[in-house]
């Protein structure tokens, strides 16, 4: 399984050919909104999760998200992981509900992909 960590920026031709390991269409990716990182690939967020974990990341950051490559870039980003499922951040459903969150997400992730 790779999983590919993004401090600078990856091609969308390159997250294809990562995705091409387990969705083909989509990637599945969790995104550090404290320190502007993200992981992308692997089957689950959480194998993402415990990358970014095991980097320094705060669990309190970690956001997870998929990018469906087949749908135009300004909604392409779905801001669903079990992951999210989080009652302490009052966020209890797979989807990330604080729109403040989702946009950080979408500037973070976006200003990722080249």
């Amino acid at each position: 399984m790779e999983i590919k960590i993004v401090t600078d920026t990856v091609t969308v031709d390159e997250l294809r050919e990562l995705a091409k390991t387990f969705y083909i269409s989509m990637i599945k990716g969790v995104v550090d909104i404290g320190k502007e990182i993200v992981a992308f690939g692997g089957e689950y967020h959480i194998d993402s999760n415990n990358i970014l974990i095991n980097n320094g990341s705060s669990q309190s950051d970690i956001w997870g998200f998929n990018i469906l490559f087949d749908k135009p870039r300004e909604s392409w980003i779905e801001y669903v992981s079990l992951i999210n499922i989080r009652p302490h951040a009052n966020n209890f459903d797979m989807e990330v509900q604080d729109a403040a969150i989702r946009d950080k997400m979408k500037k973070i992730v976006n200003s990722k992909i080249a």
